[in-house]
């Protein structure tokens, strides 16, 4: 059988779409050239005026150790951003810029040899903020509040948990999104069509729609067998799994699938849940029906984009904007061909539910030598600029004049500058993620969408749109944390990555029986998961309320 092949075949990486081809001679002037407008916007920021509310009359020369990704550009004046901040604040900021590949490794050696001449800020990526909390290297931001209204106002009340620590303190200045959506559940509208089907709805609508696409040969290639039902992204550690199912059931799952919260508060694991055994039951129902296909647990987001555009998959979460995929299968012959996105599968029991973005992410810990130099009130105020209106503005838009103009009082960008969605506009050093900031919704679909009002969106474009803003809206739910313990770092490589999960995958894939599983969690548990559960629940709660953790 190929399909029992078919998701190893998968895993393999893809070039995503929107890159501009490079031309085979020199463009005219009138041609948009990212080397022109990143020159323009260099020379603009020299020229900005000072800031009203908040200038550094004296200076303020603030170091970092950073993280860097995607080609940015890392040096001061590599792009208009950090010119532009100095000439409006008086802030220069200096960051040392590690590759990602290499970041841990230059954490380690900066704390090693100079932790008494720390930068001002390190962004905690591979060590956790916890370690360098417990570790004495950063400060807690809790009695700096009053300094920062603007960043507490972009977090909101709603998600001041997902901004704490486990120890119930704040130790970051964050980077906030107002994009509530990233992924959505997705399905063909044209094999739809052809089982004579509507848009799933209930549990066995998914079913049969299912069961339809494993059993017609609806590409059209003579091939019954390759047709793939149903393919969810997984992590490539194997915690995180068939997440949107999991939510089908009810259970709120954290992003690594691992820990959720019950109805009456309680932190715990998944497995704890009291609609886990029925999940676990109902998915290793689906792989023993060839639904969920051999090969389940390996695929990543590049092989279900590449399923998607290679006319084998029906039905898939994965990100919401993913029209190339649609425009592939129309390339390909499929002339009728949609990616719908719809609301999220419905559970034996009308659960819908769907993990929001990720809107709150730690970016920079101030570290305990600003404290010394007593840099920390400043450098708390300036962040907090960053998230003005005019702080956010020059982030999301760039420069009046050259990367946006004002219309009818609203910032709206180049459209040369979006025509290639993200990618032009972030060369540019706008949105520069690596630093953080705060994202706004507008900004983001003017990208999304080359520019094009809401009523000139293709249908493509449309599909998008209401992955993003419509369908799913409202069965957002925040992801809990995972809470770090001393108890989780300590035990989950063996007993969770190693333990828990491999007998999951064991039990779906009828390598054991469910009751199997049920022994060897319980197993497990009187090997020290009980532990990892007990501390979890006991450091959420002290978070919850503001005390201090384990």
């Amino acid at each position: 059988m190929k399909k029992r092949y078919l998701a190893s075949a998968l895993i393999v990486g893809i070039l995503l779409g929107g890159c501009r081809s490079n031309p085979q001679t020199e463009p005219a002037e009138d041609v948009f050239s990212i080397k022109q407008m990143n020159q323009e916007l260099l020379t603009a920021s020299k020229t900005l005026l000072r800031s009203k509310s908040l200038y550094f009359e004296n200076g303020l020369e603030i170091t970092g150790l950073g993280v860097t990704y995607d080609g940015r550009p890392v040096s001061f004046d590599g792009c208009y951003y950090f010119p532009a901040i100095e000439a409006m604040t008086g802030a220069h900021v200096a960051i040392d810029w590690q590759e990602d590949s290499g970041y841990t490794s230059a954490v380690a050696t900066t704390l090693l040899e100079s932790k008494k001449n720390l930068p001002d800020m390190i962004n905690p990526t591979g060590f956790g903020v916890m370690d360098l909390a417990d570790d004495g290297l950063i400060v807690p931001l809790d009695d700096y509040m009053d300094l920062m209204p603007d960043i507490v106002a972009a977090v909101g009340e709603e998600r001041m948990d997902a901004w704490r620590a486990t120890d119930g303190h704040i130790y970051t200045i964050p980077s906030v999104s107002t994009i509530q959506g990233s992924f959505s559940m997705m399905v063909r509208q044209d094999w739809l069509k052809a089982l004579g089907m509507d848009t799933p709805e209930t549990w066995e609508d998914w079913l049969n729609y299912w069961r339809g696409v494993r059993d017609h040969d609806l590409n059209g290639n003579g091939d019954p067998t390759d047709e793939i039902p149903v393919a969810f992204p997984q992590s490539a550690d194997g915690e995180r799994s068939l997440t949107q199912l999991l939510n089908a059931f009810g259970i709120a799952a954290s992003n690594d699938t691992q820990f959720c919260l019950l109805d009456d508060g309680t932190y715990t694991m998944v497995y704890e849940h009291p609609r886990y055994p029925e999940f676990l039951e109902a998915v290793s129902g689906l792989y023993a029906e060839g639904i969920l296909v051999e090969g389940y647990e390996s695929f990543s987001y590049a092989s279900i984009e590449q399923a998607m555009g290679d006319n084998t998959l029906g039905s898939t979460m994965t990100f919401a904007a993913s029209g190339a995929k649609t425009e592939a299968l129309r390339e390909g012959g499929s002339k009728d061909a949609l990616w719908l996105c719809v609301k999220p599968v419905a559970g034996p029991h009308g659960d819908r539910l769907i993990q929001e973005r990720e809107l709150i992410s730690p970016t920079w810990c101030i570290t305990a030598g600003a404290g010394e130099r007593g840099k920390v009130e400043d450098i708390v105020r300036f962040f907090n600029w960053c998230f003005t209106e005019e702080g956010a503005r020059l982030y999301n838009y760039g420069i009046e004049g050259v990367s946006y103009s004002l219309q009818n009082g609203n910032p709206v960008l180049n459209r040369d500058l979006v025509a290639n969605g993200f990618s032009d506009y972030r060369a540019v050093g706008i949105n520069y993620e690596p630093f953080g900031g705060y994202w706004l919704q507008d900004a983001y679909m003017q990208c999304l969408f080359a520019g094009e009002t809401k009523e000139n969106l293709t249908d493509i474009q449309t599909e998008t749109y209401n992955g993003l803003f419509v369908t799913n809206s409202d069965y957002f739910y925040t992801q809990p944390l995972t809470m770090e313990t001393e108890d989780y770092v300590k035990y989950r490589t063996s007993l969770i990555t190693e333990g828990v999960c491999k007998l999951r995958d064991q039990a779906i894939r009828g390598e054991i029986s469910l009751n199997e599983f049920w022994s060897g969690y319980k197993e497990l548990k009187e090997n020290g998961l009980d532990k990892v559960i007990s501390s979890g629940n006991t450091s959420y709660q002290n978070m919850m309320s503001g005390g201090i953790g384990e």
